[in-house]
């Protein structure tokens, strides 16, 4: 298992309870605003076409108060309209042509397909479900505690699957492949969380942590090279990926890392002994010599690694 996977947890109902079905309209029709004093230029999505419908349930209830969204495609802009009591709803004035349609609807997954308007449409029925995805989230967060990694992912993923506004969901994805060693799969959900956080020290370190089991040694110095050590509180999380490096023998990558620690923690004494041992690896006992010397001085007597580090320089001097 990967020392960075080991109980590490999201708890993302929090942010379902809050987010789901919850996208605003690009925009509105604008019906009882106050009229403007200058004459305005009919919106360029404005035709003769006429889009009727009616949003129903799995069991053909009608759903009232869903809101439909129309976006005309050319332009990326538009209007929405509310369905009735029975369901109902009336889209007037559109230009033909191809537009995107969404149905917002609270505790309902958000329907989004496409439309080809026409002079003249044959009714649309458009069918919700019931949106589950707060409890199938609460199933998955069990599921992960209890380290049935698989079925949380399966459930993980039904959510994405209805809400892929979600991303943070792509996190929690990739931690049970972490801790299933599927390195591969986790860069590749890990990825994608990290492209909506993008300056997450976490995912980066996880990130790097897969490359290097994968040994793509580039890729891995690429994510560490992305974290600003200077937001980070406290030196641990880079000297742990430096330690994974020079678990791997790669004693120059791991000085690079420990370098940016020691100049963001000037007496963070762990990381001068890595740095020895980084340069007593690479067969440069000149450079290890200063580093052990400074981790003890900087560190008690009876410090963790002061054995370690008085043997390494009697081999020295």
């Amino acid at each position: 298992m990967t020392p960075g996977y080991r109980g590490l947890f999201v708890a993302l109902s929090t942010a379902v309870a809050m987010g789901i079905g919850v996208l605003p309209a690009r925009a509105q029709r604008g019906r009882g605003d106050q009229p403007s004093k200058q004459p305005q230029l009919p919106p360029k999505w404005k035709g003769d076409a006429v889009v009727k419908g009616k949003v129903v349930d799995e069991t053909g209830k009608p759903v009232a108060g869903a809101k439909v969204t129309f976006v005309f495609v050319d332009i990326n802009s538009g209007f929405f309209v509310t369905t009735k009591k029975n369901g109902e709803f009336e889209a007037e004035d559109l230009k033909p042509g191809e537009w995107r349609m969404q149905v917002d609807a609270p505790n309902f997954v958000v329907i989004r397909q496409t439309l080809a308007v026409a002079a003249k449409n044959a009714p649309a029925v458009v069918v919700v479900k019931r949106d589950n995805s707060p409890e199938l989230l609460t199933k998955a967060e069990g599921l992960f505690k209890a380290g049935k990694d698989a079925e949380a992912r399966a459930e993980y993923l039904t959510v994405l699957a209805a809400h892929p506004e979600l991303t943070a969901i792509n996190r929690a994805i990739a931690f049970t492949y972490g801790r299933e060693k599927n390195h591969p799969e986790a860069l590749k959900y890990l990825d994608l969380a990290l492209a909506a956080n993008p300056n997450d020290a976490t995912l980066l370190q996880l990130a790097a942590a897969s490359a290097m089991e994968v040994s793509d040694y580039p890729r891995a110095m690429a994510y560490l090279g992305r974290i600003d050590e200077a937001a980070l509180a406290d030196p641990d999380l880079m000297v742990n990926a430096a330690m994974n490096l020079l678990n791997r023998r790669r004693s120059a990558d791991a000085a690079t890392v420990l370098t940016r620690v020691i100049a963001r923690f000037p007496a963070a004494g762990d990381a001068y002994f890595y740095r020895g041992y980084a340069s007593m690896q690479a067969g440069k006992p000149a450079e290890a010599k200063a580093d052990l010397e400074q981790y003890l001085k900087l560190s008690a007597p009876d410090a963790p690694l002061a054995a370690q580090a008085k043997e390494m320089l009697s081999r020295i001097q």
